[in-house]
């Protein structure tokens, strides 16, 4: 079976299962604060699992592409599903409100600390080893989809642009706020260049830049 799959395939799937060692972070979190019991269960039942075996020991061959997809749907509305409901909120309960605030942070602080973990990158990384490490390690939907596109390249920093949101509807489904990804996924960005010496820099909500 694996002669059918390329390197695109692997890779893929690969960010598929970081992201879904988000996801696993975040129902730890929630286990551990008491605050969803069941949220592991929730979405489980009601948008599936993601399967940890080898790629081509469970991947439908007549349909790569689809199967994939589902794949990267799967993990989307996880995350979506799982931060939202530790983030909800009532706006007219004070507790509420401040409860949401701190998960918000603390979750921050475990996305960082998970990108620091997973990054590989060390203090002799270049611009360029990092942004690979970026397009390696983020799931953006699939390739066809060409979610970034590239700014500016040089030795000492890299600017790209996204070209569309492919998260935002996962959000929108579950009642949840984009902007809590994005969020968490800068905290995640900079923890994976942590130890790189590179910093990364948004300069408008949609174009972003690393430099050192």
């Amino acid at each position: 079976m694996s002669a059918f799959l390329g390197p695109i395939h692997y890779w893929l799937y690969n960010k598929i299962k970081l992201q879904n060692n988000m996801v696993e972070a975040v129902i730890l979190f929630a286990e551990n604060k008491n605050v969803s019991n069941d949220l592991s269960s929730k979405l489980d039942n009601q948008y599936g699992t993601i399967d940890l075996r080898p790629l081509e020991e469970q991947i439908d061959i007549s349909n790569i592409h689809g199967w994939l997809q589902e794949c990267v749907s799967t993990v989307e509305y996880r995350l979506a599903y799982a931060v939202t409901t530790l983030l909800k909120k009532d706006s007219q309960k004070k507790e509420d409100s401040e409860n949401s605030s701190k998960n918000l942070e603390e979750l921050k602080e475990i996305f960082r600390t998970l990108g620091e973990k997973e990054s590989g990158l060390n203090k002799d990384a270049t611009v360029s080893e990092a942004y690979k490490c970026l397009n390696d390690t983020l799931l953006d939907g699939m390739p066809c989809d060409h979610a970034n596109v590239l700014v500016s390249q040089e030795d000492h920093e890299i600017v790209w642009k996204r070209s569309l949101c492919v998260h935002e509807r996962y959000w929108s489904e579950v009642g949840g706020e984009i902007n809590n990804y994005y969020i968490l996924r800068e905290e995640y960005i900079k923890g994976l260049l942590a130890q790189a010496n590179i910093t990364f820099e948004k300069l408008d909500e949609t174009t972003s830049r690393i430099a050192k």
